[in-house]
């Protein structure tokens, strides 16, 4: 705000320069001042008070951030995952105006192996096999390729299926791939038991043994054919030669 002025007119007895007029003229010089000084002073209080009073204003229209004593809900994770999986929501309280630290929330986390929905996104275990599914040994074949479960870690870091281990063995004739090489009974006759009788007449007697259905089977060599003059039992109906023909030359 600015000060006005005033004009100030001295008495006519300033103009006269004698002696007698020289102390009205001194006093009225200092009452000008005295007057000047006082409303430029003036003018500068007034102006600081209406600043202080818009400052309070001001104030009072923002008002304070909350008040003291009051709670609320706070979160402070990714939009849409508060109340998913293991996310929750925490509580805030007012001290002094200003809000407080959000205590007790449960935000966004790395997914660990713990069947908890770490990060919130509405998967367990994201990147873990599922606690408890179906699993069977990697890479492994015939008795070897076992089963078990997936199992998570004791610090939850990994996932791993607990099937058994089981060793390849030799081989036997029980319709089961137990050397593990992807076939099943191959080499389960022993070369000492190679060869053996079928019980039956003629050619039809020697035969070899064989692995068939997980068990080991007499099979003959020759099939009964039709019987030619070579002293032989060519149909293995117990005769040598019966009604033979010629062998072809």
């Amino acid at each position: 705000m600015r000060a006005r002025y005033q004009p100030v007119y001295l008495p006519a007895m300033v103009a006269r320069p004698d002696a007698s007029s020289a102390a009205p003229r001194l006093l009225s010089i200092s009452v000008l001042g005295a007057v000047l000084a006082g409303m430029v002073g003036g003018a500068c209080a007034t102006s600081d008070q209406m600043l202080e009073k818009q400052r309070r204003n001001d104030e009072l229209e923002e008002g304070p951030s909350c008040y003291s004593g009051v709670s609320e809900d706070c979160y402070t994770g990714a939009d849409g995952t508060a109340g998913r999986g293991a996310c929750r929501l925490g509580q805030r309280t007012c001290e002094n105006g200003a809000w407080g630290e959000c205590s007790g929330q449960v935000v966004p986390s790395q997914d660990l192996c713990n069947n908890i929905d770490d990060d919130c996104d509405g998967v367990v275990d994201n990147g873990f096999e599922r606690e408890g599914a179906l699993c069977f040994r990697q890479g492994a074949e015939g008795v070897c390729r076992t089963q078990g479960r997936w199992r998570c870690s004791d610090d939850a870091s990994s996932s791993t299926c607990d099937a058994p281990i089981v060793e390849p063995t030799a081989e036997t004739c029980n319709g089961l791939d137990d050397d593990c090489d992807g076939q099943t009974d191959e080499d389960a006759v022993s070369a000492d038991r190679i060869t053996c009788t079928t019980g039956k007449a003629g050619v039809c007697l020697a035969g070899t043994n064989k692995c068939v259905q997980g068990k080991v089977r007499c099979i003959q060599d020759v099939q009964p054919g039709a019987e030619i003059c070579n002293g032989l039992d060519d149909d293995c109906d117990n005769e040598i030669d019966e009604e033979c023909a010629a062998p072809p030359s």
